[in-house]
């Protein structure tokens, strides 16, 4: 939910009715029974009044975008935003069709051709004409699923392998997906066409704002639960030789734009322990050059090699990460769609280079023991059920954002409302994560074993 709604006019019918029969009370001078048929007539007022005061705030939250619903969230975002709610949208594979040998002629696999699954569940075309080579025999096709939402998603390579039009393609042999089925979407939610209008404020500007990007890649369906859209830093590290220079210095030197010296470590070629600026070396960067020069004396006179790292800005570059709400990555499919979005030229800066990358996946495993207080009323049935429930939802508040970070405190937190005594968790460990804040790739928690155990019961 976005938010409990706003009250604007008072709808306690209880305030209320104390204060008509206060009112009347006062103006005629006689107090009011129970069963006074006055009173009962106020009773019947105030049933009115409240009701309308209930529609005079239901009507006053659906004029506002963070608390409206259905058609009047459409209004709302049509005419504050320019925003439309997304239609249900196909699922999208990669279909590879085969024909029995290469033939002299190339052979087209024309737009809207028809295949299935073997148990004929759903029924896929493909998006436009696409032509075997000659020489050649087999091709593949972008394919979308005729039913829209998101019962096309989840299709595993080769299991979409049965060609309806078979009038369609000449010498036909085969046809498979290739890729995974991806990409259907069910109407927009409330949550998820409101967050798009916040994020499209962003959408305006072509100077590269993450928040543009952002909204430009949610935008490509609405199974996406998160998106990053950050400028890479690279750390750098190399094996540099020390030759001399012009002076009779000895030096070393890397080139390359954007190199952060302040970043800059420089150890003996092998060596564990770095060297201290200024005293072991010194440091000038001017036209991408960095030079690297060793002081007479210091720990690194007399080495024919040194060891660097350095951290390496790459303005101009964009890497967009994508989270799909089941807590996977992106797939080829919906990567692809992401890219040609966040390319097109009212989007991109013609100084940026935009790519769809993957976030780096980090493993983590669950282990636990839970106790049970001995005096508690509750089965133990319902206990374990409310248990799973909580890792559950813990599993799925893990994976719904890059780069969050592992934390066993909410494990417990979810644990403890269950209503058990206590929980011991092994694991996971707490692991601060990267959401590229700092240029490095977003890290993405992924669940390896589940383990829970129940402990029984426990004197409190």
């Amino acid at each position: 939910m976005r938010g409990t709604d706003y009250e604007f006019v008072p709808a306690d019918g209880a305030a209320l009715l104390a204060g008509l029969i206060d009112k009347y009370e006062t103006l005629t001078g006689r107090a009011l029974n129970p069963d006074d048929p006055d009173r009962l007539f106020i009773c019947w007022v105030v049933d009115v009044l409240i009701a309308e005061r209930v529609n005079q705030n239901y009507i006053g939250n659906q004029n506002i975008p963070s608390r409206a619903t259905g058609a009047n969230l459409d209004a709302l975002g049509e005419w504050i935003y320019d925003v439309k709610r997304s239609p249900a949208q196909p699922a999208k594979c990669t279909m590879r069709f085969t024909i029995s040998e290469a033939m002299e002629t190339a052979v087209t696999v024309p737009a809207g051709t028809r295949v299935t699954d073997a148990r004929q569940k759903l029924y896929w075309e493909t998006t436009r004409d696409e032509v075997i080579p000659i020489g050649e025999t087999s091709v593949d096709a972008m394919a979308q699923c005729l039913t829209a939402g998101e019962a096309g998603n989840g299709f595993a390579p080769g299991q979409i392998n049965t060609l309806v039009d078979v009038g369609n393609i000449l010498y036909f042999s085969s046809c498979a997906n290739v890729t995974a089925s991806e990409g259907g979407a069910d109407v927009e939610g409330d949550d998820a066409y409101y967050e798009r209008m916040r994020l499209a404020l962003d959408a305006y500007t072509t100077a590269g704002a993450a928040g543009a990007y952002i909204y430009h890649a949610k935008s490509v369906s609405d199974n996406i639960a998160d998106v990053k859209a950050i400028r890479p830093v690279w750390l750098r590290t190399a094996e540099l030789p020390v030759a001399t220079d012009e002076n009779g210095d000895h030096c070393a030197f890397m080139g390359g734009d954007q190199l952060n010296t302040a970043s800059l470590t420089v150890r003996a070629h092998g060596a564990t322990e770095a060297t201290e600026l200024a005293v072991d070396y010194t440091v000038a960067y001017t036209d991408g050059l960095l030079k690297i020069g060793i002081v007479s004396g210091g720990a690194l006179d007399g080495e024919t090699s040194v060891d660097v790292s350095i951290r390496q800005d790459n303005g101009g570059r964009v890497y967009i990460y994508a989270l799909m709400d089941d807590g996977n990555k992106a797939g080829t499919t919906i990567k692809d769609a992401i890219a040609a979005e966040c390319n097109r030229e009212y989007v991109r800066p013609l100084t940026d280079m935009v790519s769809v990358e993957d976030p780096e996946e980090v493993g983590y495993n669950i282990d636990l023991t839970f106790y049970v207080d001995r005096a508690t009323k509750t089965p133990m049935a319902e206990i374990e059920a409310a248990v799973s429930d909580a890792v559950d939802r813990y599993v799925k508040w893990q994976y719904a954002r890059l780069g969050r970070d592992i934390n066993p405190a909410k494990l417990w937190q979810l644990l403890m409302e269950t209503g058990i005594k206590r929980a011991e968790i092994r694991a996971p460990a707490f692991r601060r994560m990267d959401d590229g804040s700092e240029g490095d790739v977003p890290e993405l928690a992924v669940l390896g074993t589940r383990t829970v155990i129940n402990g029984g019961y426990e004197n409190e």
